[in-house]
This record gives C-alpha cells, structure tokens and sequence, in this order.
C-alpha cells in the first residue's frame, strides 16, 4: 500500500493512476493524485510522505531505510503547494467518486478514517557506540524487523530498531494458514478464522472444499504483541531514515548505520527489513518479478451470499465479464478472495494472481464492481481500502554480502502465491539461530554474513524458490481455461502436497512427486498445453535447481538463448579454401540408384575377400557367434608389447598388500600405477595380454594427461557426414583428433607401475574372501595372497562387480574394422573421418514399429598407403552382429569403388562395448573401476580418458580412507569419487540421451547430428569430453531441444515421458534429496557387505550371455541382423 515511483515514465500508473514525475507538481494541483487517497492515509513517492486524513494535515519523509541517492525524487514537487491541495478535501471527495466504481455511491462519512498508531512509549536508542556496538541493528519496523527483534532480544542479544513511524500501524492485510501462525506461537492474532476454504475453478459448479484452517490476521495485536515483547526484552528505536551502511574493511568487526541526518549507530551486524523498497541488500542483476496486484475492501454491505464458515480462497468464474473485460480476464484472469465476518460485513478483494507487467488498479476495481453486483453484493460502508502490489520471484539478493536480508527485501515473497509472512517469520528464527551462534563462536565481519546467508537461503530452499519461480513463470503463460485447468489439478493433490508448496514445506523427493502427480492428473490437452507453456523456462529452472548458489533464475525466454539462425557446422575447406573445391577428399557418395559396372566388380571382389554375400543381411543364427568374435580380440598377440613380467617384480605367494588391482588393461594399470604412488603396497594380478583395441581421442584430452607422446597419428580436425546430402568433403568440427598408439601408452603406464612399486602376478583371479580388515586373495592356479581392499578392473565382464539390478545394458555398440594396405587411399592425410552416416544400402521402407539400425564409418589414415576403417553401431537396444557390421563395411568399400586383398589387411577388430546399464552397488567392499564401474559415455562409447582421468582421485580416495578410517571406509570414498550425486546425474543424462538415440531411424538420427553439431562448440565438444556438470547438460539439453527440429523434440517429449525420462527424473530427485539432507533413503551410507566373491558363480549374467540372449529373442520376432524394434 506504500508506492514508490520507480521511474519518470509516462508508462508507469501508480494505484491505477498515469504519474510522471516531471508532472507531478501540476498532477497534484488539479487533484489527481487523490485517487490514492482512498487508503487510510499515506502514500509514499520518491521518499516524500504524505500523510492527510480528517483534520490532520502533514508531509514528512517517508520510511527509507537506504540510501535516498538510489531513489527517484519528487524533484518537481513543492510540499506547500502538495499541502494546499490536500486540504481542499470537500472538492478532492467528489473527483475521489467520481473516479472510483466501488466508492461512488458511498456518503462522504462512509469512507476509511484517519490512521490510527499505537500508543507504546519505545526506549530511544542509547547503545551502539564504536567502542561497544549493538549486536545486531534491524533496518525496518514491519513484520520481519519487528519479529527478527522479538526473537534476537529474546536471545538475550543487544538490539537496535530503526524505522521513521515505528508505532505506526501497518497497512496491509494479512491472510494466513492457521497452522502455521499457531506454529510460531501467535495462533491468538486472529481477526478471525475459517475452518475451511473454497476454491471456485470455473462457472460450472462449486468447486472444492481445502480442509485447512484459514485466517485473517489481527495487525494492531500482531503488532502490539510483537512491540511489547521488544520493549520487555531491552529492545531500542530510533525514528529515523537509514542513509547507508558503511561495513569498512572486510575484517572490521562492525559496521555503521548512517542516517540521513548525520547520525550513526554501530552493530555487528545489519539486517534488512526494509519489504520490497530493498534498499540496503545489494543485487548485481536487474530485478524482474512477477507482480501480484490486487484491490480490496473491508465492507459493511446489505447482505452477501457467503458462508460464514469458510472463506473464498479463490474465485475464478468470470460469467458476469462480458465486452472488453471479458477478453482481458482471457489472457490476464483474476479472481476474487473473500474473507466473510458477518452476514453484513465482509473483506473483498479482486487479485491478479500473478502478470508482468502488473494489471491495473483501474481495471481490478471495474472487474470487482462487476462481480459484486452479479453478486447482489451492495457496499454501504467501505472501512477500509486496500491497493496490493507485490514483486514476487526475480532475482534473489548477491550471496553472501555484509547486510543481511529478511522478509521481502530477501526475496521470502512466496513466488508462486504471494504468501511471505509466515515464512518471513521463520526464516526470522532461523536468521537470529544463526547470528547467535556465531557471534558465540567468534566470527564477525564478513565471515558471520557468509555463514548467515547460508542459513536462511539454505540449499534446499533455494531449489524450492526455483521451482515456485519455474511456477509463476508458467502460470503467467496460461490463460483463463489453462489456469482453471492447473488449479483444478493441483487442489486435487493430496493435501500434504498442495499444503507443503504453500508453506515452503518440501524437500526435492516431496517436490518431484507433487510435479509428476500435477502432469499426470491433467487432461492430455493440458499437459500439452502446460508443457509448452513451461519450457522456455525449463534451462533457467533446471540450471538453478541443480546449481542453487549460482542465484541466476532467469525471467526470460530460453534464459536468453537466441534461436540458431543456420547451422554452425561449415563445410570442410578444400585447398582452395572454398567448400567443395579441387582439394576437398574424393570421397564419392557411397549410395547410388544403380551399380556402375567398375562397383559391381568391386563388390565381387569384396564378396569374396569377406566370405559372405554382401547385398542382404542373414539372422544372427546363420552368423559366426559374436561371442567367438569377442574372444578373437581378447586373445590378439603383439609382438612389439613385450610380457608385463619382463617390467614388474613378481607378487609372491602370501604376500600382504595394501591393494590388489585386478586386471591390466588401462584402467588396471593406471588404477595401479596412481595406487602405488600413493604409498601404498600394490599387487597386479591379470592374464598377460597386451593392449589390444585401437583407441581414437580428442588430442587436448590426452595432451591434458601428459601422454600426448604416446599418439602414433594426430589429425587436425575430424569429418562427419550425417546425412546423404552433405558435401562431399564433409563438415569440419573444428577439434584435433589422434590414434593412440597401443604400446607406447602401455609402456607409459608400465613405467610409471614399475616406478611405483607395482609387483605382478599373471593369472585369473577366482576368489575375494572379504573379511572384517582384510581381503584373501586366491587366484587359479593357487596363489594365495591378503589384501586390505581389492579394486576390479575387469573391463566388460560382470562376473566379480554385482551391479544395482540384473538388468541387461541398455544398449551395446559394436564396431568392425580393418587396418589394411591400400596405396594411394582416397582420405585426406590431416583429417580423421568421425562419422560417415550415408549408408552403403539403401533405407528400406518398414512399418512405424520397425527400424534398421543405422551405422557409420569410421576411418584413421595412418599413411597415404595405410588406413584403419571401421563400420560402427553407435548405440542399438539389440546388438548388430559383428558379420553383419563386416558385410556393411565391404559393400560401402564397394560402393565407393575401392578394392583390398586378402593379404593386405593388417589387423582386424571387433570393438564390443556395453552402453549404459546399472551401477556397481555402493554396498560391496570391492571397488570397481573403468568400464567394470560403468564408466563408458553411454551416448558415445568412450572411455579410456574417463578412465585415465579418475585413477589418480580414485587412488587418493582409498589412500586416505585406509591411513584414516579403515577399508569399509576406503571403499565408500572410492565409490564416492566416482559415483557422487554429481557423477550419477550425469550419467543418468547420459544414458537418457543413449537410449533416446537408439530408438531413432536413418533420417532422425540425421536430424539429431544436425543439431548436435549445431550446438555452440563448447556446449558438444564439453558433452563428448565428460565434462559437462549436471547442469550445464540440463542447459545442454534445452539449447539442443530449441535447435533442433519439430519432429526431433517431439521425440524427445515423447522419451522424457517413457521409462528412459522415469528413470532420469528418479536419478535426478533421489540423488539431489540426498545432497541437500532430507533424509531420505540415500543418505545413509551402506554397511558393505563381507562376502565372498567367486569368478565362477558371479552376482548375474556375463554381459555376452545377455547380448546372445537379447539377439536370439530378436531373431525369434522375425527381424534379421541390424534390425530392431522402434
């Protein structure tokens, strides 16, 4: 009820008045300003108070509380000829009812009378000198700075109150669930209560009934109570408006209050409850809430058709708008609240729930005067009028910063209701819990307002304003029938529900239920409806929720994000510099409409050099086992990486180790390598098998890990195709890309073993015996060995590590290649072809249900007469044959017309790689690592510099743990570093984006690379790397939903409401409840178990048996190789 002129525009409208503040002076002069006179009293513009009621006529400056410098001044206004105007108050009557609807039949004895104060004496501020400063100065007398006051005195901490009118009354009218002011002990500062409330959605029917106590709360015995308490407890006050605070240096242990007539006062700390004027806390963005407006009255009438024992929470029928009025309630609906006394006297109001910007006073009280007499409501006396605005959501205040914040000038205005004062109080309690405790410790200075901040805006709150901000900006989306439908939905949740998200009572579980019972309770047309009008505010929503000290919610659209105007990929340049020139790569399209007679030849050839028919895919069944092709590449010798026994000392035969690491491949022995350089005594015990996978990295990822020398090949940038019309020469990605030479990166990793006192043992492991302190190792051929703790770096195999459930992965990528000799080869030198999409067969026409999993090309130049080419599925639900993948790869060498002989290949490679799947339970002793801990990308198949990347971290963890806790201990914080609630939000990013991918056909895979590569660099290159946070990917997500096309975010509205989008969403919620301690399952670490742990017998199904079993059910449907369901 106290404006502020906030700037000289002629846009702004101050209690449904134009005002411009260069016309202020002549506005005022022909009485216009009276319209705001119907209040009881005061109205405050640019720090001018003007206070005029009866017979009583004065201008005084208004309450401030901050530096006047920061408002706008009534520079034009002479406060003279302001009184002179007042006092004309017979002639400013009839201007009042000739303007207002409701008042205008209302006798002149009949309008508010005079303000009243009340009649406390209140001690004068006397302490607060440099020498011995209060402990706390509360900047503002309103309900946070007089209950902050209440509450800190009666802690027995010394407490100052500034405010110009402390004894005056306070305007606004408070309406409260009951429950929650008898929670804070003032359930006897009632006016009255109502034992329940009516919510009316539309002009059909009554609604529903909420069983919640409601009531309005008495403001002169709130106040009172509160003011006397103070007084009791030693409380001061000043009459006076604070100019500034000057909090000094950074380590000065109190801060000055300036007021603006010179005088200062010191505190330990300040606290600002100056409302919504915020004029002490510091904000370093712009401030753009929502605003809540709302008109009302307290009326005696002649009757009213209420009843007396509930009260109209919300009335949302709009059958007596008709014309103009009727097609402005459609797109900015209000809604009439009601609080019933008497049969004769009622308060009524007409709210804007919330809009940006605000709706006008004008119209809310011509939208009210027409319900009322649709009503039959006639107003004989009004006692009161009320002129509501409240900023509700925007940006929260800078944390952490010296002055502190309560109340609305911290933002406590609940965003999605406009609620605040129950809260406010709260946080009171907490605010001064908070002060006191570190003024008992010691802190002063900025490191008391840094733990404070963090008090009142605790984690868990700040994600639950988050999601009322995510609300109210949804809500101003909707229009009438959309609001009604949402209220309808959310009034039908149970009550603990809709009643904790009014009174700030949920933690992330309770928060994620009441969303998915919201969407899911709504009419299919409204969950569409709903949907689209809330995501453009999904990345700033999500943004916040996972990262809420970042404090950046923002109001605007797709937080700003501009909408890609063309695709960000370019052509790759030819020597020319010019797309498609004489230098781009000869590469020819791979599908034509017919064969050339030199293809058909080709493919003969290849046929034969492959030992299959290369034109029509077989069933599984009639293929070579993929199991057979498996063990072929696990069994692959080399001759230049010589046997691990030649580097290491031998483990002997009863040894105790800190840490036996099982298994030699990267993972092993970098886990070893990190292990042993920690101090620790490290055991490797692992068949001796060389490195046998080709391995392809971003160049800055191994250059980061200091093994750059340990690339045989680096291209300057990679190639991709994604669809048939590219280029010929493709489009560049802009990244280098390099072949990880085999050898050189497992003898870089033996060296720094050898270095670290790793011994080995060459074997299989078959038993862990976990005993309290200790581990007995046994391996096959009898070595018997103690080890404090065992970490498994077993690669794919499942038979040591037991995983959350015994589900299958979620997808499997499979790749075939060759190395072969091919003089003068047709690919460029300094490029590595990342992904050719264009098909060697053409795309069959199938039903909506089916799809041929698509696959690409994948090609390493090692020199001009050398090359490594691979036929990669990127991710399938049922995995493509190795065969199948080796037919694909001869036809498209066929289609492009080249040819290879037997003889000429090199080397050839069966890449097997499970995607996704369960995670290792946190609950057993053993540590599993690398891809045994599921530490393949799901949506992209990599894995070593993940790897590589966390055996260091991973090491120091079980260090600490062992020399400081114990192994139990060693192996929480091991799974700790990989598997946080950080890791497993990302993962479960991934792996949503995996699975969407696999149920995608050629051309919307197409559309997906598209926008894929489309994304700003940082955003896909930062997604292929790992290194993207939680919420960066939710961010990721949205920049890549606004890019793409209508077919592909319908896809992926489509996933996000499948089993993929439950499991990502229960990730997300469990792991967040978790982190802000809820005390939720979760949060208690697991006792792990003391079991042992047998090769022979493992925890579920090897992951080659689920893939056979997958493929042989698929056969047994009737699709063949490459085929699956959609």
């Amino acid at each position: 009820a106290r404006g502020r002129l906030l700037a000289p525009s002629k846009n702004v409208r101050l209690f449904g008045l134009p005002t411009n503040a260069l016309f202020l002076k002549s506005t005022i002069r022909q009485g216009r300003m009276v319209f705001a006179m119907l209040q009881p009293v005061k109205i405050t513009l640019g720090g001018v108070h003007v206070t005029a009621s009866g017979k009583e006529r004065s201008t005084r400056r208004a309450r401030s509380g901050g530096r006047a410098r920061g408002a706008v001044g009534l520079g034009a206004l002479k406060l003279p000829a302001a009184t002179r105007a007042l006092k004309r108050r017979a002639s400013l009557l009839a201007h009042v009812q000739s303007l207002d609807p409701i008042c205008r039949d209302v006798p002149e004895d009949h309008l508010p009378e005079k303000e009243a104060t009340i009649d406390l004496d209140l001690p004068a501020l006397a302490r607060g000198s440099r020498e011995e400063p209060l402990d706390l100065v509360i900047v503002g007398g309103g309900p946070a700075g007089f209950g902050a006051a209440d509450i800190a005195s009666a802690r027995g901490l010394k407490v100052g109150l500034v405010d110009p009118f402390p004894n005056s009354l306070w305007p606004n009218n408070y309406g409260v669930w009951v429950d929650e002011f008898e929670a804070l002990g003032l359930g006897d500062c009632f006016t009255k209560s109502w034992e329940q409330a009516r919510v009316v959605f539309d002009d059909a029917g009554d609604g529903c009934l909420l069983n919640r106590k409601y009531a309005q709360v008495d403001r002169i015995k709130l106040k009172t109570k509160l003011m006397e308490r103070c007084v009791e407890q030693g409380v001061e006050f000043l009459e006076a408006a604070v100019d500034y605070v000057d909090h000094g240096s950074t380590k000065q242990r109190s801060s000055r209050v300036v007021m603006k007539d010179g005088a200062h006062v010191y505190a330990r700390a300040v606290l600002d409850a100056t409302g919504h004027s915020r004029r002490l806390v510091e904000f370093d963005r712009s401030f753009t809430p929502g605003y809540q407006a709302a008109y009302g009255i307290m009326a005696e009438v002649e009757a009213h058709p209420l009843p007396l024992d509930e009260m109209l929470f919300m009335d949302w029928r709009s059958e007596h708008l008709s014309g103009e009025l009727l097609q402005k309630n459609a797109k900015l609906p209000t809604f009439l609240y009601a609080m019933p006394f008497t049969t004769t006297r009622i308060f009524l109001e007409e709210t804007s729930l919330v809009a940006r910007p605000a709706v006008d006073f004008d119209d809310l009280k011509a939208r009210m005067k027409i319900r009322l007499e649709k009503m039959g409501i006639k107003v004989t006396k009004v006692l009161e009028e009320e002129y509501c605005l409240i900023p509700m959501g925007g940006v929260l205040p800078t944390f952490p910063q010296r002055t502190l914040g309560i109340g609305g000038t911290a933002g406590m205005v609940h965003p999605s209701t406009g609620f605040m004062v129950s809260k406010t109080l709260n946080s009171a309690r907490v605010l001064v819990d908070a002060i006191e405790a570190n003024l008992e410790a010691g802190f002063y200075g900025e490191e008391l307002s840094v733990n404070v901040w963090r008090k009142v805006w605790p984690t868990k709150d700040l994600r639950l304003r988050t999601f009322m901000c995510f609300g109210m900006e949804t809500l101003m989306e909707l229009d009438i029938t959309g609001v009604r439908k949402f209220f309808k939905a959310f009034f039908v949740l149970p009550d603990e529900l809709w009643g904790g998200f009014l009174s700030w009572r949920m933690n992330a579980l309770t928060l994620s239920q009441m969303a998915w019972l919201l969407f899911v309770s709504m009419p299919l047309p409204m969950r569409v409806n709903f949907f689209f009008s809330a995501l453009p505010f999904m990345p700033s929503f999500l943004v916040n929720l996972l990262l809420p000290t970042n404090n950046k919610f923002e109001s605007g659209r797709w937080a700003g994000l501009p909408k890609p105007k063309a695709l960000l990929l370019k052509p790759a340049q030819g020597a020319s510099g010019e797309p498609g020139g004489a230098g781009d790569a000869p590469i020819a399209l791979p599908v034509k409409g017919f064969e050339r007679a030199e293809v058909a030849e080709a493919k003969r050839a290849l046929a034969s050099v492959a030992g299959m028919c290369l034109d029509k895919a077989e069933p599984a069944s009639a293929l070579r086992d993929d199991r057979d092709w498996t063990r072929f590449q696990q069994h692959k010798t080399f001759p230049d990486q010589p046997p691990l026994a030649e580097s290491l000392p031998p483990l002997q035969a009863g040894a105790e180790v800190d840490c036996v690491v099982v298994g030699c491949g990267p993972a092993g022995l970098a886990l070893a390598a990190a292990l042993g350089g920690q101090g620790l005594s490290v055991g490797l015990i692992a068949p001796d098998t060389p490195f046998t996978n080709n391995y392809g990295v971003w160049y800055d990822e191994f250059e980061s890990l200091g093994l750059q020398d340990a690339l045989s090949h680096v291209y300057e940038d990679v190639l991709v195709w994604m669809h048939q019309g590219d280029p010929a020469g493709g489009r560049d990605l802009g990244r280098r890309y390099a072949q990880v030479d085999r050898r050189l990166l497992r003898d870089a990793l033996l060296e720094r073993c050898k270095a670290a006192g790793v011994k080995y043992h060459a074997g299989l492991v078959e038993t862990v015996e976990n005993l309290e302190e200790h581990s007995n190792v046994t391996t096959e051929d009898g070595l018997g060995l103690t080890a404090r703790i065992v970490a498994l770096a077993t690669g794919h195999n499942r038979e040591m590590v037991a995983y959350e459930t015994d589900q299958t992965p979620f997808a499997w990528q499979t790749a075939y290649g060759i190395e072969v000799k091919m003089p003068n080869h047709p690919f460029p030198m300094d490029r590595a072809v990342f992904m050719d999409y264009r098909q060697s067969d053409p795309e069959p026409k199938l039903s909506e249900e089916k799809i041929r999993v698509p696959s690409f090309l994948y090609v390493l130049p090692a020199d001009k007469d050398t090359v490594f080419l691979e036929e990669t599925c990127l991710a399938s639900a049922v995995q493509v044959p190795f065969d199948e993948l080796k037919r694909r790869l001869y036809k498209r060498l066929a289609r492009m017309g080249l040819t290879i002989e037997a003889a000429d290949i090199i080397e050839q490679e069966a890449s097997w790689i499970p995607l996704g799947g369960p995670l290792p339970k946190s609950n057993q002793r053993n540590v599993a690592f690398g891809a045994a801990a599921v530490m393949v990308h799901p949506a992209s198949g990599y894995s070593i510099v993940n790897t590589l990347r966390y055996a260091q971290p991973v090491a120091e963890a079980i260090a600490k743990g062992l020399r400081e806790q114990g192994v139990d201990a060693a192996a929480q914080a091991a799974f700790e570093v990989l598997w946080s609630g950080e890791r497993q939000r990302q993962m479960a990013f991934h792996q949503f984006g995996m699975e969407l991918i696999v149920g995608l056909n050629l051309q919307d895979l197409g559309a997906f690379f598209v926008a894929f590569y489309s994304l700003p660099r940082q955003l896909n290159q930062k997604f292929l790397s790992h290194d993207l946070n939680s919420a960066e990917l939710l961010y990721f997500a949205f920049a890549f939903f606004w890019t793409g096309n209508a077919t592909l975010r319908l896809l992926l509205c489509l996933h996000l409401a499948g089993p993929s989008g439950q499991r990502f969403l229960e990730v997300y919620s469990r792991t967040l409840s978790s982190q802000v301690g809820s005390g939720l399952p979760g949060k208690t670490q697991p006792a792990k178990e003391k079991a042992v742990v047998n090769r022979k017998a493992p925890p579920q199904l090897p992951a080659s048996a689920l893939a056979t079993t997958v493929q042989k059910g698929n056969e047994e449907d009737g699709f063949d190789s490459g085929y699956q369901v959609r």
